[in-house]
């Protein structure tokens, strides 16, 4: 059964399987088989060392990894392990069992609240505060980080942080008391109080620290610091851990993630590190690319980078061309396509952005060359909700009998015009929503604010359909537009402003077209519904970050440019610009056999012509050509 067990395993594999009496840390890079070292090790304590599979706890981040972990080892095993789960849904299992251990209000049969639920108790708090209630999404993420660092009090933890977050102390602590008292808790919740359980109750720790002889995390390089602490809580004075990971690909910092999680694995556990450096996925010309790049990340506890190697002997693809704009980059992507499906089906091909603005071009082009395309983890271009804004600006100024488009636009930006109010403009309507608003009764700030509105959309009721370019400029400036989503959006604010850059664009095309408005949204209603033919066989067009843990034959890269990718926020961020650089690895690692890269050297912007340069990245791999 051993031999089974291990076979297919190489020496690294091997060695890290059969590592045991100690912490072990793997440092797995892209496509080395990190799952199959895990799920072969557990079946190698259950089968080998006699260990009972409900004595092994493997924590993961996804439900996805869990379940494909759990898929492989019922198939080697034909046994069901109990406890292989993502951080929350085990925690979730620790409280369920002994919650009322807290001291607090909480019992077994709480609730989770997800991100609506969250936002809807906070704006009720904010109101008894005198806070805009717009502010919810700030106080949330202030909230949120302030539960993810882990300290015994949140006010206090949120009261020494820099002005404006510091003014969301009480409102935390609110939040908190809100919370218990409706016995729900947040996503964040149940990572906290499970560490607080485990770390204030000596008895409820000891008892799950005696439930596991050995304990592996999977994508360690994600971990925050409170999910660090529930390691060590769980693991107390254990020598049996194993954890798996890359630092090279990690790339959610920004979500709290901490790679320097994983020298304080190592330090703190006394972990010996192990290296998985051969390469299933791709072929070695890319693995070239990628090692180039990864080697110029830093990393303090290992001597050097991962450097990928393969046995694979197909030679593989890499091309990179440089476009004089946007346009003949994406016809160029395309015309790529046409030729690579004749014998490689769409679903095989996926083409990676680093920003979501730059989906609009390639799916235009994509219509016209009919090549089947959806967007995963994410929206089409006509569907986001910054370009669902103002096409319904744009609409309700045409025709404004449309109750779609005036729903959504009577209050973005926030008007003050409330649940009641609007009730109240429905009831005045008959055949005109401007007529209704004016007939309404409404308090004078709202009288004010609905007669702005009317005032605005009027004044492009005569230019809208000959020319949406200049209505929406002008319209976007009249609004605040920028400055809402400035306000609502503060984490993906530029990535939106470029989306509404994007969607500037194609209405200036539209103009020296000379074609109207109303026919764009006709095509535009079309498209929709042609975008959703074909999507079992159909290129994937996916952000990076998205595009972690998986792959593809044939990967496209566009917009190699300086602040694209890199980012522009990250250029004055050194820690930032090395997250960038690991993104990039994590993009070129997702290719099998063929890696295309471009550039253009001008994009247009509000109507503008930008120009580009080229990525530092090209200049660094430009040999690799």
């Amino acid at each position: 059964m051993k031999d089974k067990i291990l076979e297919g395993l190489n020496p690294q594999q091997k060695a890290a399987v059969e590592h045991l009496g100690s912490p072990l840390f793997v440092s797995a890079g892209a496509g080395s088989g990190k799952t199959k070292v895990l799920t072969h090790k557990i079946a190698y304590l259950v089968k080998e060392k006699g260990l009972r599979p409900h004595r092994i706890l493997a924590i993961t981040f996804t439900k996805k990894a869990a379940n494909e972990m759990l898929d492989r080892i019922v198939r080697i095993l034909a046994i069901k392990p109990m406890w292989i789960s993502t951080f929350h849904s085990f925690c979730v299992k620790v409280l369920r069992e002994d919650v009322h251990k807290l001291g607090k209000l909480f019992n077994r049969s709480f609730v989770i609240y997800d991100t609506t639920d969250s936002l809807r108790v906070l704006k009720d708090i904010l109101k008894r505060f005198n806070i805009d209630t717009k502010e919810s999404g700030d106080a949330r993420d202030v909230i949120s980080k302030a539960k993810q660092s882990y300290r015994s009090s949140i006010f206090d933890y949120i009261s020494a942080l820099p002005y404006p977050a510091s003014s969301y102390a009480d409102v935390a602590e609110a939040y908190r008391e809100a919370l218990e008292r409706s016995n729900a808790m947040d996503y964040d919740d149940l990572i906290y109080f499970a560490v607080e359980l485990l770390s204030t109750n000596p008895e409820i720790r000891a008892k799950w620290q005696g439930r596991f002889d050995h304990i592996l995390i999977d994508e360690f390089q994600d971990t925050n610091d409170i999910q660090f602490s529930l390691i060590k809580l769980l693991a107390g004075q254990s020598r049996n851990l194993f954890a798996v990971g890359d630092f090279f690909q990690c790339i959610y910092t920004w979500r709290g993630s901490r790679p320097s999680n994983i020298e304080r694995f190592i330090r703190e556990f006394g972990a010996r590190e192990m290296k998985l450096e051969k390469n299933y996925r791709s072929t070695q010309r890319i693995l070239g690319v990628a090692n180039t790049i990864v080697s110029k990340v830093e990393c303090r506890w290992s001597d050097k980078a991962i450097e990928l190697y393969t046995d694979n002997e197909e030679e593989g693809d890499i091309e990179y061309k440089s476009h004089d704009d946007a346009v003949s980059e994406s016809g160029w992507i395309a015309r790529k396509i046409q030729r690579l499906s004749q014998h490689t089906p769409y679903s095989d091909i996926a083409i990676l952005i680093r920003m979501t603005f730059l989906s609009r071009a390639l799916e235009s082009v994509f219509m016209r060359y009919n090549i089947p395309y959806s967007i995963v983890s994410g929206v089409s271009f006509y569907d986001r909700a910054e370009i669902k804004d103002l096409l319904s600006y744009l609409r309700f100024i045409a025709n404004p009998r449309d109750a779609a488009a005036f729903e959504r636009i009577i209050n973005i930006p926030g008007r003050g015009i409330g649940k009641k109010a609007i009730s109240n403009i429905r009831e005045s309507y008959k055949d005109d929503w401007l007529q209704a608003i004016g007939d309404a009764k409404l308090t004078a700030k709202q009288r004010h604010a609905a007669d702005a509105f009317i005032k605005t959309v009027r004044s492009y009721q005569d230019s809208v359909d000959a020319e949406p370019y200049m209505t929406l400029m002008g319209l976007v400036s009249d609004i605040g537009y920028f400055d809402h989503l400035k306000k609502e959006y503060k984490e993906d604010s530029e990535d939106r402003i470029e989306n509404v850059s994007e969607l500037s664009n194609v209405l200036q095309e539209l103009e020296e077209e000379g074609k109207p408005f109303s026919e764009f949204m006709e095509d535009n209603l079309l498209a929709s519904e042609q975008d959703k033919i074909g999507k079992e066989n159909s290129v994937k067009i996916l952000t990076l970050h998205a595009a972690k843990g998986l792959e593809w034959p044939v990967v496209f890269l566009p917009a190699i440019e300086e602040d694209i990718f890199p980012s522009a926020r990250s250029l004055t961020n050194e820690s930032a610009l090395e997250e960038e650089r690991r993104l990039f690895y994590v993009g070129i690692t997702r290719a099998k056999q063929r890696l295309y890269l471009s550039s253009a050297d001008s994009r247009m912007k509000f109507g503008q012509t930008s120009f580009m340069m080229k990525s530092r990245y090209l200049r660094e791999i430009k040999h690799h050509f």
